[in-house]
């Protein structure tokens, strides 16, 4: 993964919980606390080190920290460092995650070797979709989930996750999740 990902980490541990939570993270991770560079790529090791120090450090299971950092990216990291490109992502929570593929190809020049996940969206009803979570990574469907929640709040409308469905695949991880939207207007 990418540095911009560790930094974001950082940030969020640091913003919540200070620095000193930040150097216990990277002491028991063995990283290096100042070593990221945004836009170069690092092995999934280092950030899964990363994540399970923090779960040690916070006396959180793996599943919470990767949901609540998927809520921080979404609903802070992400709109500091892409805001215009969010903005123009889509007017509600189906519309961006329709227009989720065509983000990530819009910042795939700025990054070597990028393999971001996919999201495909079959719409059910007026109030609920199911996404079609595919990628070449495991584990991270909470983080996934974290970032859903925090799409709901990017547009005032809470997002309740109604199910989760993995699908089996040779390499990486796939799922189905199902969501209902509070607020169908948007």
């Amino acid at each position: 993964m990418y540095g911009l990902i560790h930094t974001a980490l950082r940030d969020m541990v640091i913003e919540e919980l200070g620095d000193h939570t930040w150097l216990e993270i990277t002491e028991v991770s063995n990283v290096p606390s100042d070593s990221f560079l945004t836009m170069r790529s690092y092995d999934d090791e280092v950030t899964l080190a990363l994540v399970s120090a923090a779960s040690s450090v916070l006396k959180l299971p793996v599943a919470d920290a990767l949901e609540a950092f998927g809520l921080y990216w979404m609903t802070t990291f992400a709109p500091k460092e892409y805001g215009a490109l969010l903005d123009h992502t889509g007017n509600d929570p189906i519309q961006f995650l329709e227009n989720l593929d065509d983000l990530h190809d819009r910042i795939s020049t700025a990054f070597t070797d990028f393999k971001p996940p996919s999201f495909r969206v079959a719409i059910s009803s007026q109030n609920a979709a199911t996404i079609k979570y595919v990628s070449n990574r495991k584990g991270l469907t909470p983080f996934v989930l974290g970032i859903l929640k925090g799409l709901g709040q990017r547009f005032d409308n809470g997002i309740e996750i109604t199910k989760i469905e993995p699908v089996a695949c040779e390499r990486g991880e796939q799922c189905d999740i199902t969501i209902s939207l509070e607020n169908a207007d948007g």
